[in-house]
């Protein structure tokens, strides 16, 4: 079968093109992230209108390096929540007239399930329970996987931790987007040079990333002149302290539940340090991690494309209406 994975939920538009489950015969983006630089953050009406000019060129391309038409498609599996209200609008609507033009099956997809299901590409998915860690810009959360449903277990309680990336590295004058900038900069700094105390929670599978942010804002100002010098260590502290803090979090939840697979997704799994950290508490804990490659770290029609198939294939997933609309606050396991 021939599945198109359509997303839209952010500043990313793209199509996939996936033969069967888990060949990808194109998967095209096109991204809006300069445009949203000048201000520091993605601007929905901007992120919206980029989705609405670029989704048939995008479409069109992802057929044409797939070599397929639109005669070959099967299956439409697209992004309806959670993101943005506008952007997911364009590749819902899209999807449906599609779908209602050669009245094909649709199915409707969870991005932030979807970004767990990227792994499953390249690894055989579990036929276990499976503990699953989401990170982004917009969420951070950890998910219990058991027969086809997923459990939220614990969560960000303010701040996402790719949120945290970007507002110190605005607070440092860095640009926009933080993550990649910080990541780089800490290759170079000392991550003792400055120590940063972890918040106690009720939920000890529960995270929390506001009180970093305000510290180091309160550092930036305290070294005032001195600051140049000591962005990078800076970075390396602050770097240190939140991956080390999600390493601990997948810890104990992998030991509460006795998960033997891990599985994260999300833009911020590109990181170096929580790759290698990951990977590090894997060989300790024996238990398997599984990390999608960077090409499938940010949103993008693939993982759709997968997530849908699955789904419609494994007949636990409905097959959509064309009264199918975004959810921009869908809960992950709704």
């Amino acid at each position: 079968m021939i599945t198109l994975g359509i997303e839209t939920s952010c500043d990313e538009t793209s199509c996939a093109i996936l033969e069967d489950s888990d060949r990808i015969l194109s998967n095209i983006t096109s991204s809006s992230l300069e445009k949203h630089q000048p201000y520091g953050g993605v601007v929905p009406e901007i992120a919206s209108r980029h989705a609405l000019e670029n989704i048939y060129i995008v479409f069109e391309e992802a057929l044409k390096q797939a070599n397929k038409s639109f005669q070959d498609i099967g299956l439409v599996s697209v992004t309806y929540g959670p993101g943005l209200i506008g952007s997911l609008l364009v590749g819902v609507s899209f999807a449906k007239a599609l779908a209602f033009s050669r009245n094909l099956k649709l199915i409707g997809v969870n991005h932030l399930e979807a970004h767990l299901e990227a792994n499953f590409l390249q690894n055989p998915r579990p036929n276990e329970p499976f503990l699953g860690l989401i990170v982004s810009g917009g969420h951070t959360i950890t998910v219990n996987h058991d027969n086809c449903k997923y459990e939220k277990i614990g969560e960000t309680i303010d701040d996402a931790v790719g949120e945290a990336y970007d507002k110190v590295a605005k607070l440092m004058g860095l640009g926009y987007p933080g993550g990649p900038i910080l990541d780089r900069l800490a290759q170079n700094g000392d991550s003792k040079r400055f120590r940063f105390t972890k918040p106690k929670l009720a939920n000890e599978l529960d995270f929390s990333f506001s009180g970093i942010k305000t510290a180091v804002l309160h550092l930036v100002e305290d070294l005032k002149g001195n600051l140049e010098k000591e962005i990078p260590n800076i970075a390396a502290s602050f770097q240190h302290s939140v991956i080390n803090w999600l390493v601990e979090g997948v810890r104990k939840a992998s030991q509460k539940t006795g998960a033997r697979y891990v599985v994260i997704g999300g833009g911020v799994s590109a990181n170096s340090l929580l790759r290698s950290k990951l990977l590090e508490l894997g060989n300790e804990l024996n238990v398997t991690i599984l990390i999608p490659p960077f090409s499938l770290t940010l949103d993008n029609g693939a993982m759709i494309a997968k997530s849908g198939y699955d789904r419609f294939v494994g007949g636990y997933g409905d097959t959509a209406h064309l009264d199918l609309s975004a959810v921009p606050n869908l809960r992950i396991g709704a």
